[in-house]
């Protein structure tokens, strides 16, 4: 059994874990697909497609047996437009900011770690956190693996200057837990994101977690 008391730092999943960041994903989406002359999703589609970087999201998203061409053009004009449209509709979870700032009263290292590229994830972190809680915010800069690959993991661990017990990481999807797992941090898997209680217990995680103020509660704040 993994041991809360030694938890120093916490990092965070963003797309369905910090905020709701689904809506402007498939607005993005769905305005790349338009482009290509493909047809559009719905965001419960979405929903399920999200949480293993912006490639496989678009491949998933564009119907099978595209041509490879369709599918890299499809991809170019969401990584143009998304950037540009990515705070527009997202939202934060309820609580999320006292969330943050109790765990920061309480001495925790706070980051961010998300498949995301990383110039966006920074982007919309400093539009939602002008004041950042965090110490780091990490996302796809094309060189660091991307979760599950428990190798950002170490990274971070190295970055941070802490063990793999003395990290938490926390996120609403399968790649999350997944990560963690591999990592030998500890798992906490929130509820109010995109994928449903039962994935994220079959994919590792060590605690579930229902709303923001449980997470200081669970580490006994």
């Amino acid at each position: 059994m993994k041991e809360l008391q030694k938890i120093r730092a916490i990092v965070f999943d963003l797309d369905g874990t910090l905020l709701d960041t689904l809506p402007d994903i498939g607005a993005g989406s769905n305005a790349a697909l338009r482009h290509s002359g493909l047809p559009e999703r719905s965001l419960a589609v979405y929903r399920k497609l999200v949480g293993n970087g912006i490639r496989t999201l678009i491949h998933r998203a564009v119907p099978e047996g595209t041509p490879d061409d369709v599918y890299e053009q499809t991809l170019a004009y969401y990584l143009q437009y998304y950037p540009e449209h990515c705070t527009v509709h997202t939202k934060f979870y309820p609580g999320i900011e006292q969330m943050l700032a109790t765990l920061k009263g309480a001495g925790f290292m706070l980051g961010v770690l998300s498949n995301k590229t990383e110039k966006t994830a920074v982007r919309i972190i400093d539009h939602f956190f002008p004041r950042s809680p965090f110490q780091l915010v990490w996302g796809n800069n094309g060189v660091r693996p991307l979760k599950p690959d428990p190798s950002a993991g170490k990274l971070l661990c190295e970055e941070l200057g802490v063990s793999p017990d003395e990290m938490m990481y926390v996120g609403d999807g399968d790649t999350d837990m997944e990560f963690a797992s591999r990592n030998g941090f500890f798992a906490a898997g929130v509820t109010w994101g995109y994928r449903d209680r039962e994935v994220l217990i079959s994919c590792g995680a060590d605690a579930l977690v229902d709303s923001a103020d449980q997470l200081p509660k669970l580490l006994g704040l």
